[in-house]
């Protein structure tokens, strides 16, 4: 008898979805779901399970966004920002921590969006989650623009993915800049960026009102540019060896927050660190202590105008910055 009643679902993931909606939607227990299907109620846990294991039940908690007022006054005060923003918390696991930190960047970045602006837009885990954060809006005559060029190597959260969705949740217009992140030569560089359309695409970039950026670190555990095959783990131990610490844009400083010319710089197809000075709002998004050195020489830059991080890499880079080594660095 029992098995007769879950035949009447052609699939197995119908079953599974059936079960968990009674359980999750309309709150039935383990047992009158079990009675009402003619299963046992250990059977009924195991669809449960196999449901959240296929993906079929996503559980979501949301959590509150705190922030730390006197951190997010000491980053404005010492570096000069237009604004800052710190979560409230501490040696989460990365993947959980960006999630948050993506929440947090999108309440903020809405404060600063209005219809007709351009806003350009760079790669990375944390701004992806931004975007998939932030609230559906209609801005028809916005523009959004990649301002560098792919990763490639279906890296999840690449720049066109990036541009696509956030033009998608704010109703507005996506650009797309049709070049490889990094060239195999100067010269191929010099010929794409010769080329009408991505010439065209990174003069509007140039020309942005605002700049949504991560902020990428040399240190190969959390990489973006390693982890896309951009750079291998050599290359970054070079980077390092010549006294950098993170980079904005793919283009290199440290940790005194000056540009470090590499190899790479003219094989690169994007904005350069200069024409990132002449955007009126540069806001960035990292977070983690990993990234605290980073984050530090992009401040001290002067290229950020919005800062949203957590309070481990906040505490981190001002402890570094006003010369605290009673803590030391979590990053060596």
């Amino acid at each position: 008898m029992p098995r007769k009643r879950a035949q009447r679902f052609s699939t197995r993931e119908e079953l599974l979805a059936h079960v968990a909606s009674l359980y999750y939607e309309r709150n039935w227990n383990q047992l009158r779901i079990a009675k009402a299907l003619g299963l046992s109620r250990s059977m009924i846990s195991r669809l449960l399970n196999e449901a959240r294991e296929k993906k079929i039940v996503r559980i979501s908690i949301e959590w509150p966004i705190r922030t730390v007022r006197d951190l997010e006054d000491r980053l404005v005060a010492e570096f000069g920002l237009q604004g800052a923003r710190v979560l409230d918390v501490e040696s989460l696991p990365y993947s959980e921590l960006v999630s948050r930190l993506g929440k947090l960047g999108a309440l903020e970045l809405v404060q600063h969006l209005r219809d007709g602006m351009t806003v350009a837009v760079t790669w990375g885990i944390t701004l992806w989650e931004l975007i998939q954060a932030l609230p559906s809006r209609s801005y028809p005559q916005l523009r959004v623009v990649q301002c560098l060029g792919a990763l490639g190597g279906g890296h999840p959260c690449d720049t066109p993915a990036i541009v696509r969705r956030l033009a998608e949740a704010l109703g507005a217009q996506g650009y797309y800049l049709h070049a490889p992140l990094i060239v195999e030569s100067e010269e191929i560089a010099r010929q794409l960026l010769q080329e009408r359309m991505i010439r065209e695409v990174l003069d509007l970039a140039r020309r942005a009102d605002l700049l949504l950026v991560g902020i990428g670190t040399t240190e190969p555990e959390i990489s973006s540019l390693k982890r896309s095959g951009s750079l291998s783990e050599e290359d970054l131990a070079w980077l390092r060896s010549q006294g950098v610490v993170g980079y904005l844009c793919a283009r290199y400083l440290d940790l005194d927050g000056h540009p470090i010319r590499t190899p790479f710089d003219q094989r690169t197809i994007g904005l350069t660190l200069e024409e990132i000075r002449h955007i009126p709002c540069v806001f960035a998004v990292a977070g983690g202590t990993l990234k605290a050195r980073a984050i530090l020489a992009a401040l001290r830059s002067g290229l950020i105008d919005i800062l949203v991080t957590d309070k481990g890499a906040a505490s981190e880079a001002l402890r570094i910055h006003t010369g605290d080594r009673r803590v030391p660095s979590a990053v060596g």
